[in-house]
């Protein structure tokens, strides 16, 4: 039976409650697991709902588009990332992902460890000790850069590399905001972060189609995801055209860059905070690799780091926010749900639920251990997605965060500046505002 559906407090006239979830964000939307399972507030004038319930919120975030289709957050962004994996729905969103996801497939992948290894040496081969560093925006662009060199592996390619890493991240700040702020009023103003974001914008969109013209007219199979996805071809037998290209390109760009940078500059934040989890993965790393560089052969025996980057993950999930638009009347948790309702699930409050998680905001990367990870509903972990919604990337984000937590405390051991309190930011994604770090020579 129907029940009441359970509404939020605090909305203002006109407003409703935009200006709490713009202003407070994560901590707004973890507060609503206390009003209800499924939580009604106003975006303005129009209502949407809230879910805080986990096997709720696994129903609507896994579905193709049939019931659930992607929200107004979402609506904002196709304008600026295009119809790829990430913004797209339905039949397009299927045919797009069936041509994309062979690239991450562990048989035959489109990047290889030893290519990733060595651009995670590249970037770190200048650090020495004594030197601070802002490891959350270092783990961003090297996130970045771990991504393009998957993406684009020709040497031809690198001028264009470099112009992508070098316009991410004021482009993703404008994303961001664009995202965020309901009203279009903003990203019209002559201001200098507009201008900022359209330098980006211009400067990424030239470089993501050069570099897609470059490969067309070379021809040659290079060994990469952007060689796969041209190759790819749908069931008709109908290869991506150009702008579909551009826009998975762009896509991965932000998916992967820019959440795999954010996870790990939380993971050297969490291991600065806590000695004796950094302790066990040294040990790890002594046991598994005795001194030598890590090889594709190594990860799997790597389990305790695998646990860490899990923990991490729940703990610091990048997906404060995803929106969905219902497209025909139903109920969830016994609250009916009219059709067009916007619906707002964060992953972030989702796993950071005391009913699934025991004290949710304890860093234990001990709760995945195998002997207490059974215990866990794995299916409520939700941070790459699930179904057909589930991030395509995954295998490639969690290799990387794999090689780089395997490389880097193997040389250096990073402390935390005394006094620093690093603050979460939620825009597109949930990062760190500053994690400034000190090296130590191991």
């Amino acid at each position: 039976m129907p029940q009441l559906t359970p509404a939020a407090p605090g909305g203002l006239p006109l407003l409703g409650h935009i200006p709490a979830l713009v202003g407070r964000r994560l901590a707004f939307l973890e507060e609503m697991r206390h009003h209800g399972k499924v939580v009604r507030i106003r975006l303005g004038r129009t209502p949407a709902f809230v879910i805080t319930d986990a096997r709720i919120a696994r129903e609507v975030v896994s579905d193709g588009g049939t019931t659930f289709a992607r929200g107004r957050f979402f609506r904002k962004l196709r304008p600026l990332l295009g119809d790829g994996l990430g913004t797209s729905d339905g039949p397009f969103h299927m045919r797009q992902r069936r041509m994309v996801q062979p690239a991450f497939h562990h048989t035959r992948p489109g990047y290889d460890v030893d290519t990733l290894r060595g651009v995670i040496e590249a970037w770190t081969g200048s650090w020495r000790a004594g030197m601070t560093l802002d490891i959350a925006r270092e783990m961003d662009r090297l996130g970045v850069a771990l991504i393009t060199k998957s993406l684009f592996s020709s040497d031809t390619a690198a001028g264009e590399v470099e112009d992508v890493q070098e316009s991410i991240a004021d482009f993703m700040v404008g994303v961001g905001m664009r995202a965020v702020v309901p009203s279009d009023l903003l990203e019209r103003l002559p201001i200098r972060a507009n201008r900022r974001f359209n330098a980006a914008r211009d400067r990424l969109e030239r470089a993501i189609t050069k570099v897609i013209a470059d490969y067309h007219a070379d021809e040659r199979d290079h060994h990469d995801i952007l060689s796969m996805l041209i190759a790819a071809r749908d069931t008709e037998g109908l290869p991506m055209s150009d702008q579909e290209l551009r826009d998975e390109v762009l896509s991965l760009v932000v998916a992967g860059g820019d959440t795999t940078g954010h996870v790990l500059g939380w993971v050297f934040h969490e291991l600065g905070q806590h000695p004796e989890v950094e302790r066990r993965l040294l040990e790890e790393l002594d046991q598994v690799l005795a001194g030598r560089t890590v090889t594709a052969d190594d990860l799997p025996k790597l389990g305790y780091a695998e646990q860490v980057v899990n923990e991490t993950l729940r703990l610091r999930s990048p997906g404060w926010l995803v929106m969905r638009r219902t497209t025909r009347a139903l109920e969830l948790g016994g609250v009916p749900i009219p059709a067009g309702a916007e619906l707002l699930v964060s992953l972030s409050a989702l796993l950071r639920d005391p009913a699934v998680y025991a004290d949710p905001m304890r860093f234990d990367p001990g709760r995945w251990a195998p002997d207490r990870a059974k215990e866990l509903p794995r299916d409520l972990f939700l941070p790459f997605g699930a179904g057909t919604r589930k991030c395509a990337g995954e295998p490639l984000a969690r290799i990387s965060m794999a090689l780089v937590l395997a490389t880097l405390p193997a040389r250096f051991r990073l402390r935390p500046v005394p006094g620093h309190r690093v603050r979460e930011m939620a825009l597109g994604t949930m990062s760190a505002d500053k994690i400034p770090m000190t090296l130590e020579s191991r």
